[in-house]
């Protein structure tokens, strides 16, 4: 059943907005003012992630008469890399924020290394896995032996299949693993090429195969035991929780997903006022966008990520959560915590960058200085 919200206008801006070459000249984020065109990567179009993104823009150009350009990529170097670049003054990514500032997957790396990542605004979403009706699957453990996207360059949503494996006692030798691009994921599900995929709940490509395919998700128990392990080693950041109105539920149907941010970040470097302007933004617009897609209402401070987790938040959030009365010595206690784990990262960076086997050098210096530390 598709029961989203539609925001055309938003869409057609962003999409022109796609178009748009970023300018030369001194670096926006960097300004000692606010700034009037916000350049950020994110995902493709056709998922709802760009959907919010595309609907938040639209609100605050609106109210504010700031303008978006906005990249998109189905990878997770390719929505990294316009912000490394200064191409982007943010992005809005997955797990790749936390890769990027513990320099692992992909950015273990001699281009890459640790990230100064910061968080500037962090709502939060459910995504789960979809399988065709009459397929026999129906929870993890259904799925040995099945074909399971292995999706590419993105290590983000590749550990979160990790977790959903082992929450059945399954690991990748126990499925067929399918290389594949996000964005792909439904016509492979539809054609017969996968048995199950990974995205969104809310994600408009999939509505589109709903309404051709018949489709539902896999469940998941919240309360079991080895479920919550799988999690905690593989996704600490993940939380079990339900989610209605997505394609593939009957009027009134619950299923349980994950749940976690995909936040909007930039890198310590951006000046306050530019990354305090975009999370006031956001927070000062809601009212305008929070009915436009089915998880824009997730945006707002009562349903954000508001505390700092794996990656420190930058100042310029701060100063809006304080501002907001939201912001706790709790969160400052932890984002003390991952500041210091910043300099001893980037220490350590120093200390193996040369090797001659990179990764695992830098794996083995992990181990044993950040679990010494009680940071793993």
């Amino acid at each position: 059943m598709d029961t989203r919200r539609h925001t055309p206008a938003a869409l057609v801006a962003a999409a022109l907005l796609l178009l748009s070459g970023c300018g030369g000249g001194e670096d926006p984020a960097r300004s000692e003012t606010p700034i009037d065109v916000v350049a950020l990567s994110t995902y493709g179009t056709g998922t709802a992630t760009f959907a919010d993104v595309a609907a938040v823009a639209d609100a605050v150009t609106a109210a504010e008469g700031t303008r978006f350009r906005i990249i998109t990529s189905g990878t997770a170097i390719g929505r990294m890399l316009p912000l490394k670049d200064g191409q982007t003054q943010f992005a809005r990514v997955g797990d790749e924020y936390i890769f990027g500032f513990r320099a692992e997957h992909e950015f273990a790396d001699e281009d890459w290394g640790p990230q100064r990542t910061r968080v500037v605004w962090a709502p939060t979403a459910p995504h789960s896995w979809m399988a065709r009706d009459g397929s026999g699957i129906e929870e993890a453990a259904d799925l040995e032996g099945k074909r399971v996207p292995r999706v590419t360059a993105n290590p983000s949503v590749n550990q979160k299949t990790k977790a959903m494996l082992a929450s059945a006692g399954l690991t990748w030798d126990d499925v067929r693993p399918v290389d594949i691009g996000y964005g792909e994921q439904p016509d492979a599900l539809k054609a017969g090429k996968l048995d199950v995929l990974f995205q969104q709940v809310y994600g408009s490509s999939l509505a589109e195969l709903e309404s051709t395919t018949p489709v539902h998700w896999l469940e998941f128990d919240e309360n079991d035991p080895r479920t919550q392990r799988a999690i905690e080693e593989n996704v600490p950041s993940v939380e079990l929780r339900s989610f209605t109105g997505a394609p593939g539920q009957e009027e009134g149907g619950s299923n349980t997903g994950f749940w976690y941010a995909v936040p909007v970040i930039t890198y310590a470097d951006t000046s306050d006022v530019v990354a305090s302007q975009l999370a006031r933004s956001i927070v000062d617009s809601y009212d305008k966008y929070r009915d436009a897609t089915s998880t824009t209402d997730l945006w707002s401070t009562d349903d954000a990520m508001i505390a700092p987790v794996e990656v420190p938040f930058h100042p310029g959030l701060v100063e809006v959560l304080e501002q907001e009365g939201v912001w706790t010595a709790e969160a400052q206690q932890r984002q003390d915590e991952l500041l210091a784990q910043e300099k001893q990262l980037r220490r350590g960076w120093q200390q193996v960058k040369e090797s001659e086997n990179l990764r695992r050098d830098w794996a083995a210096w992990k181990k044993q200085h950040l679990e010494e530390a009680g940071d793993e």
